[in-house]
């Protein structure tokens, strides 16, 4: 028994940080689709090309829920959902100032600064971690 709940630590404690990586990745192509003003190539970023950034997250919710029972009130779960919520924010965020027409440094300086809260916590997932 003691072997099985050493594999399922480990088990969790890589897949909490394939997660965390996952999701900060995805912040930093979304943090610089945000500086190009999401015209990429040429042409302007598409609502399906977001679904990456919602995949994303709801692989990251996916991931949260299934580890809850059993991890949730550890300073790793509750780093990573604190991370999921900001990830959530800014990818929501973004896409409402990719749908804009109107872009003003004051908006974009708010996103950088939500990328860097979703860096921040992506952190202190991984230094929570046993």
């Amino acid at each position: 028994m003691l072997l099985l709940a050493a594999c399922y630590s480990s088990n969790y404690r890589r897949e909490m940080l394939a997660s965390t990586s996952l999701i900060e990745e995805l912040s930093d192509k979304l943090a610089d689709y945000c500086r190009a003003g999401f015209i990429v190539e040429g042409h302007p970023l598409s609502s399906e090309e977001m679904g990456e950034f919602y995949y994303g997250l709801k692989k990251a919710r996916a991931f949260e829920q299934m580890t809850a029972k059993r991890h949730a009130s550890e300073a790793s779960g509750e780093a990573f959902a604190k991370l999921v919520d900001a990830y959530e924010k800014f990818v929501r965020d973004a896409d409402r100032y990719r749908i804009e027409q109107s872009h003003t440094d004051e908006e974009l300086k708010t996103l950088m600064d939500e990328h860097q809260e979703v860096r921040e916590d992506a952190e202190a997932v991984r230094r929570a971690l046993p």
